[in-house]
């Protein structure tokens, strides 16, 4: 089941939560919803099959990724680096249809944080490339062999470039055209008639007063530290110019 939310997680309600401190340091936090995943799953998956692949029980567990990281041969050292002190929470109750998969990484620096952003959405040498080795201990999902581990997320065509004053994020096109021919969109528009409406939600809290935001559909916090953004995902898979911004603080 593991290796689902990866499979998945583009078509998923997803939020990005992102806090920067006034020292550059702060914390990056991806949370997936996949209750509806599990409502699908229900549904062609029998009790038996549930109960093989480990799915009859709940399931909740935090994985330190210090503890995989060593032994992931195929990714590099400075991206060891980033990645070693994130963590991904799991939970999941196929029954009670509940299921969250986050990912918390801690940086030091902006810079970290480019970096990081850059590291999460490569296709190779990144976090992928650590997951089959985690994915052993966890229980598995129906047609686990069959599904794309490599599918790229929407978040992989923003260039984002993160500085004191500055959040930046804009499309880069042909990572979009890589994006679309990967995701086959046709297909995703059948995928989101089955799973009904679902959101991207981007939140990135700052250390000083937002100045000015590009994005006329964010909205501010009452302190003006924090921008969220909310889009429809079937839409910003067409136009991913929804979810781009540029904040100035």
């Amino acid at each position: 089941m593991f290796l689902l939310p990866l499979a998945f997680a583009s078509c998923m309600d997803t939020r990005e939560e992102l806090e920067i401190k006034s020292n550059g340091s702060g914390t990056l936090v991806m949370k997936t919803d996949l209750s509806k995943m599990l409502e699908m799953v229900k549904g062609f998956a029998g009790e038996n099959d549930l109960a093989k692949d480990g799915l009859d029980r709940p399931y909740d567990t935090t994985m330190l990724l210090k503890d995989y990281i060593d032994t992931a041969s195929d990714v590099p050292a400075d991206k060891k680096e980033l990645l070693r002190n994130g963590k991904v929470h799991i939970v999941m109750n196929v029954k009670e249809n509940i299921g969250r998969f986050d990912m918390n990484f801690p940086f030091t620096s902006t810079g970290k944080l480019q970096q990081l952003y850059a590291s999460l959405n490569s296709s190779t040498g990144g976090l992928k490339s650590m997951f089959d080795g985690m994915g052993k201990s966890l229980p598995k999902g129906p047609d686990e062999q069959s599904n794309d581990k490599n599918m790229p997320q929407i978040a992989s065509v923003y260039d984002i470039v993160v500085k004191d004053g500055l959040y930046s994020r804009k499309v880069n096109q042909q990572r979009y055209d890589d994006f679309t021919q990967s995701m086959k969109l046709d297909e995703l528009k059948q995928m989101g008639s089955m799973f009904g409406a679902m959101d991207y939600t981007l939140s990135v809290k700052l250390p000083r007063k937002i100045k000015t935001v590009s994005n006329s559909k964010a909205l501010l916090s009452d302190d003006k530290k924090t921008v969220t953004l909310k889009t429809d995902l079937m839409e910003t898979f067409q136009h991913p110019e929804l979810l781009a911004l540029d904040i100035a603080y």
